[in-house]
């Protein structure tokens, strides 16, 4: 069986004619001054959000957090899914995993011609390094909320909830039939639920990724894929005092290193026909142009000085841009491994792939980015030529919406900000100004 389901018993909502003429719709001013009188609501619902903790590895909550996404969608008359990646889908993904992957799937129906989906992920980075505050009791200060997924990115969950509160209670008539896919495991890619549910036709219309963008007049075009590339080198172990007798690991991992290295040399002066976000290039970003990353990220072996290590293990993380394929990334990195084997005293050396997302390019002519551009100008009064294109070697899991199904566009809306870089860092952030100006575009975005 491909799928578990539970389809709540809430029948779809459909607006129904009004037998009289229906009075004229508010203007945008009007609908952004009752947005700002939600901000009591935006900080209680994402404060919720927070507190229900969504770390992958092992991501053990999605059950918690969707029943209070489930309660909050039936409230606003949606109709409601909720579906289960398949355990057996899970078995390629090499991590500890915990509780099943269950994916919300929200509808309303208007009428339209048109579908819009709207996309958001669940689960949050795991916290590394110390904080200053509780990272998962969502802490508000001088017009920020602190908190674990807080800009990446359950505060764009958030703030679809109330975008949707105001366009029931404005009885505003969105131009859109929306589908709504809260989805699992987007921080570690390789079979997110947003691919699940591509597959199994749950995503329809053009995609709105509610953390591709910001509320600075940037059109993201484009980001890398990522695959990490593990190498294993064995050898024997023996006392240090007679090595001779063994065969140490880790030197035998040196000359390929030496030769991952020279390819990271000649991959890195790739480039994209994607600029780069101006910001990354002011931060050190090598070329005005998206090049591809190469780490080598990690390193483990041996076990106490005074004996030969007979394991080395090197993990790569390897970003690539769209004009560059799986295919060439594995054939370039398992022929320098195989340039340094022939100088190597390995007795076995061992290559795992594992590709967590697929490049991703966006069509930024398309007349949903134009409208996306024109809901920006609406809430910041931009002017065209405030707005700049610019990708990054970031990841995302909307590669792989384009590879399951015939979906075209995806255009990226979100509350981030030039001056806020706090995803997966400590005491990550998000400022309510631009979670506020987040609901207004949105609202602008379906319903004008």
């Amino acid at each position: 069986m491909l799928s578990v389901k539970t389809i709540t018993n809430v029948p779809t909502r459909v607006v129904p004619q009004k037998k009289k003429p229906p009075k004229s719709r508010p203007s945008h001013e009007e609908i952004f001054r009752t947005i700002e009188n939600k901000r009591d609501r935006l900080i209680a619902l994402l404060g919720d959000l927070i507190r229900i903790p969504t770390v992958v590895p092992p991501g053990n909550n999605y059950e918690v957090i969707v029943q209070y996404l489930d309660s909050q969608f039936q409230h606003l008359n949606f109709q409601t899914e909720r579906v289960v990646v398949p355990p057996e889908a899970l078995e390629q993904i090499p991590l500890a995993l915990e509780g099943p992957r269950v994916n919300l799937v929200a509808r309303q129906h208007y009428r339209q011609p048109e579908t819009v989906t709207i996309y958001a992920h669940m689960d949050v980075v795991p916290v590394e390094e110390p904080w200053t505050k509780d990272p998962f009791n969502a802490i508000l200060e001088d017009g920020k909320l602190y908190g674990r997924g807080a800009v990446d990115m359950k505060g764009s969950i958030a703030a679809m909830l109330v975008a949707f509160e105001v366009i029931q209670e404005l009885n505003l008539q969105p131009k859109f039939n929306i589908i709504c896919t809260l989805c699992t495991d987007e921080e570690i890619g390789m079979y997110p639920g947003i691919y699940h549910l591509a597959k199994e036709g749950y995503v329809q219309g053009h995609v709105i990724n509610t953390e591709l963008g910001g509320q600075m007049p940037l059109i993201v075009a484009g980001v890398a894929g990522n695959v990490d590339v593990t190498i294993t080198t064995r050898g024997r172990s023996c006392h240090s005092g007679m090595n001779f007798m063994g065969v140490n690991a880790i030197e035998a991992m040196v000359p390929i290193l030496h030769e991952i290295y020279r390819l990271k040399e000649e991959v890195e002066k790739r480039e994209s026909s994607i600029p780069v976000v101006p910001l990354l290039r002011s931060l050190g970003a090598p070329s005005d142009k998206v090049t591809p990353m190469f780490n080598i990220d990690i390193i483990r072996g041996g076990t106490k000085s005074n004996i030969v290590p007979a394991l080395c293990e090197v993990v790569i993380n390897r970003r690539y841009i769209p004009e560059e394929t799986y295919e060439q990334v594995v054939d370039e990195i398992e022929q320098a491994i195989e340039r340094g084997k022939a100088k190597s005293r390995a007795l076995n050396v061992e290559i795992t792939f594992a590709h967590s997302y697929r490049p991703f390019k966006a069509d930024i002519s398309s007349k949903y980015a134009m409208k996306m551009r024109e809901a920006l100008k609406a809430v910041h009064n931009y002017q065209d030529e405030d707005f700049i294109v610019g990708g990054a070697a970031a990841s995302t899991d909307m590669g792989f919406i384009t590879r399951a199904c015939d979906v075209k566009h995806v255009i990226g809306m979100g509350a981030a900000s030039f001056d806020n870089l706090s995803a997966h860092k400590a005491d990550e952030w998000v400022r309510l100004d631009d979670l506020t100006n987040m609901i207004k575009q949105l609202v602008h975005y379906l319903c004008f």
